[in-house]
Parts: structure tokens; C-alpha cells; sequence
């Protein structure tokens, strides 16, 4: 099972999943908005306890360091 987000490009998430795999390139270009990205966070312990809708709402990502950070 993996878990990822995709952001745009300030950092927004856009959308939280967690499913058998990540999604492939088309999928990629598909989803992700213009100067978006996508960070895994499969492994991540922090991430792996929690449910999908905790991750959308409590975190925002670094859009420099391709990290999430808790909102303030």
C-alpha cells in the first residue's frame, strides 16, 4: 500500500491517496497540476497512522523541499 499527495505549486495539496501503486506517468501528467508535484510518503511513520483526510487537513508541503510541514 502506498500513500502520496499531489500539491500544487504553492504547496497546496490537491488531493491525498492511498492505493496499491503510484501512479505512472500518464496518470502523472493527468493529475498533477502545471508546476505541481507529488511526494510519497509510503514508510513515512508519521503518515502511516494516519487517515487520508488527517494528512489533507493538518498538512501543507515545502514546496522547496518537497516535504510536507503541519499547518500552523
Amino acid at each position: 500500500m502506498v500513500t502520496y499527495v499531489i500539491c500544487n505549486s504553492a504547496g497546496e495539496i490537491i488531493t491525498v491517496c492511498r492505493c496499491e501503486e503510484l501512479p505512472n506517468e500518464i496518470e502523472r501528467e493527468f493529475n498533477i497540476p502545471e508546476g505541481g508535484f507529488i511526494i510519497d510518503l509510503t514508510g513515512q511513520k508519521p503518515f502511516e497512522t494516519l487517515e487520508v483526510l488527517e494528512i489533507h487537513n493538518g498538512y501543507q508541503a515545502d514546496a522547496k523541499k518537497k516535504k510536507l510541514i503541519p499547518k500552523p
